[in-house]
């Protein structure tokens, strides 16, 4: 899997794991994970704009975008 570096919401660099990369109405998405601790992992979701990932600030959009993850992630566990 590729790794890359992020910073969390407290500055703390961590390393994120890809998930996959989705494309929803002509907008990329990167969907990965990043561990808090040995035991526990976040999924996020980020819009990929010219190599750099942006928080999603439209709320539908979000809304939309996480309930398309949510849909990925019901498909691979079926």
């Amino acid at each position: 899997m590729n790794k890359f570096k992020v910073r969390d919401e407290n500055g703390i660099e961590r390393e994120a794991t890809i998930i996959t990369k989705i494309e929803e109405n002509q907008v990329n998405y990167l969907v990965y994970t990043i561990d808090r601790d040995a035991q526990t992992s976040n999924i996020f979701v980020s819009k990929l704009v010219n190599g750099n990932l942006e928080d999603i600030q439209n709320p539908e959009e979000k809304q939309k975008v996480n309930e398309l993850v949510k849909h990925i992630i019901k498909l691979g566990a079926e």
